[in-house]
């Protein structure tokens, strides 16, 4: 028997693991922003619902990509030397709306995908791995114990 501990990383929310914990969060149009420290053995994920603010948030925070970087980097206590150490997971943002002639903006999910990429590049975070876009959720997971993540798709019922 392990003793492994489920972080379910909620809408809006972050989860910060090591050890046997496992991350997990389900993702549509948000855009999950996974972070491996692995060298230290401290992994974060955000589970973001839009790329940014029209005032930016005070505080820890994930509900906009904007806070949800800075406030990783702060729960995990990394600091700016460091960042070149880290390795970034992104899933998620996906077209989750049908619409009948394409909006003037770009959809949500994509401009989540476009903030977190571009502010990633900014922090010199690498990113290892991305499964985004389309019109499928998926399901973000990384296991501590393992050094590992995987992303599952859910293909949708008609």
């Amino acid at each position: 028997m392990t003793d492994a501990r489920e972080i379910q990383v909620h809408m809006c929310a972050i989860g910060i693991g090591n050890g046997h914990d496992v991350l997990r969060a389900t993702l549509g149009s948000c855009v999950g922003i996974g972070l491996l420290w692995r060298e230290r053995g401290i992994y974060g994920l955000a589970h973001c619902l839009l790329p940014d603010a029209a005032v930016r948030p005070e505080g820890i925070g994930a509900k906009y990509v904007t806070q949800a970087i800075p406030s990783l980097l702060s729960l995990m206590q990394v600091q700016r030397a460091s960042h070149g150490a880290l390795e970034a997971v992104l899933a998620g943002g996906a077209n989750m709306v049908h619409y009948a002639r394409r909006p003037t903006h770009a959809p949500i999910g994509e401009q989540n995908v476009r903030t977190a990429q571009t502010l990633l590049e900014g922090l010199g975070v690498r990113v290892v791995h991305e499964d985004v876009g389309g019109e499928c959720g998926r399901q973000l997971l990384i296991d501590c114990r393992q050094h590992a993540f995987v992303v599952k798709k859910i293909t949708r019922t008609l």
